[in-house]
């Protein structure tokens, strides 16, 4: 075996791993190693095909189109991720965790069958998924023992999800072999639906993100929300691109459609009311994301950009909103709106990543977020205005939620805060940056235009 092309996309995240384990006592380098090689290999993957297929442990690893430009925005948000936590002493363990997570995320997308094999098994898939969920526990956890609520729930969802994939994948192989069988397809479509229902925390295996997101450091919530869910959405696309039987199926559209909806109105109901910021930030989320599976069951090119656009802007719009979450909770211990009384003037720029990022995150105009939201509404609009209402109904309650969250930050207060507590100026520049890069994206989304179309056209089940 040699160690080129898409192999490189699992081989060196995991050397940069070791390395900064053996770095360990130098935390500068380490950071500089977790943030240079995802972003180096995600320009690579951008600017090369490498698609020539490898053998590893009997099965080929190829890097697809869709895949590929899947993969190269992973690994920049989890590059800016880890910039992100540099100056917040995440500890030793986060960099070589993060970079074998993102090893195995990728090993999950491109590691395929040996191409005698009758139908696309994803055994190597699910493994790999489960073993970056057990590794998600250390930076979820954040050194905080005590707290452990959120990542019991989660790591308890993500183990249903690996015997539910198994049985999946055994299903869909007989289903190959008797592809006439409705019982067998009925089956195999009920199957991969609860797998990903579970992988995906779509209602009610939802409850792990309110919890990890109000108790695990925000950063670190960001990067099982962003990273690890958005491997696992990838990989739905591959497995309804490459089973026939199941993505050409519309009882499989429109379970998506079902779930999709659910999740929104899950958002809708749930986000205004809530008196911290962890738990908007949950419920702002998962309202997203049900707006993304929403898309992703229309099967038409719109909807698939749509959903792929909105997938990569929430990377920017809860990385924001984190930031400013993290800050919040380490200068005044918590982010419950009780404690945000006055944060605009002491902590200005954190009080702006918290307002954009949950605006952006809601899809609002002129922030990223709206490109996905609008592209959305306007493919739904024309045959289901039941759906289109819900949509708008679910930013319309993120919305609120922010603006609750404004008004405590606005509210006067009788000193000012001293320098400690203040943002540091590499804190504040990171903080206008993201600002900057989400403002711009809101007003030219046409910078992802050919990302996008590339990616739509990488999978046919669309149209069919």
């Amino acid at each position: 075996m040699t160690i080129g092309g898409s192999m490189l996309l699992i081989i060196v995240p995991l050397m940069a791993a070791a390395l900064t384990v053996l770095l360990r006592r130098s935390g500068t380098v380490s950071a500089l190693l977790a943030i240079i090689v995802p972003l180096g290999l995600a320009v690579i993957a951008l600017r090369f095909p490498l698609d020539e297929p490898q053998a590893i442990l009997g099965r080929i690893v190829v890097l697809e189109t869709g895949d590929r430009i899947a993969i190269a925005f992973l690994f920049m948000t989890a590059s800016a991720i880890f910039l992100s936590v540099w100056r917040s002493s995440p500890g030793w363990a986060y960099y070589p965790v993060g970079l074998a997570i993102l090893s195995l995320l990728a090993g999950a997308l491109i590691i395929r069958p040996p191409l005698n094999e009758v139908y696309p098994s994803f055994v190597y898939s699910a493994l790999f998924i489960a073993i970056a969920s057990v590794l998600c526990v250390f930076p979820l956890q954040g050194g905080a023992p005590g707290r452990t609520s959120g990542v019991t729930r989660f790591i308890i969802v993500m183990s249903l999800a690996l015997p539910a994939l198994l049985l999946a994948d055994w299903a869909l192989g007989r289903l190959t072999q008797s592809p006439d069988s409705p019982d067998l397809t009925q089956a195999t479509i009920l199957l991969v639906a609860v797998s990903f229902t579970l992988l995906l925390a779509i209602f009610p295996f939802h409850t792990w993100v309110p919890a990890v997101s109000r108790e695990a450091p925000p950063l670190s919530t960001a990067f099982a929300l962003n990273i690890l869910l958005g491997a696992v959405v990838i990989l739905l696309l591959d497995v309804l691109n490459g089973v026939r039987l199941v993505g050409g199926d519309p009882r499989m559209l429109e379970l998506l459609r079902g779930a999709g909806l659910i999740m929104v109105g899950l958002g809708a109901v749930l986000a205004w009311t809530q008196i911290d910021l962890g738990r908007l930030l949950a419920y702002g989320a998962l309202a997203d994301m049900g707006a993304i599976l929403f898309a992703i069951g229309l099967a038409s090119p719109a909807g698939l950009a749509a959903a792929f656009i909105m997938l990569i802007v929430r990377a920017l719009s809860t990385g924001l909103m984190a930031m400013g979450m993290m800050l919040a909770r380490e200068r005044y211990g918590g982010d419950s709106f009780a404690k945000l009384r006055g944060l605009i003037w002491r902590l200005p720029w954190a009080s702006l990543a918290i307002i954009a990022g949950g605006l952006s995150l809601a899809g609002l105009p002129p922030l990223a977020g709206f490109a996905g939201r609008w592209g959305l509404l306007q493919e739904t609009s024309h045959f289901d205005l039941r759906a289109t209402i819900l949509l708008l109904a679910s930013s319309v309650s993120v919305s609120i939620g922010v603006l609750r969250g404004l008004r405590e930050m606005l509210q006067p207060i009788d000193e000012p805060a001293n320098d400690k507590q203040r943002e540091r100026r590499g804190e504040a520049i990171l903080i206008v940056a993201a600002l900057a890069v989400c403002l711009f994206i809101g007003l030219f989304p046409g910078v992802l235009a050919p990302s996008v179309r590339q990616f739509v056209a990488a999978y046919t089940f669309v149209g069919r």
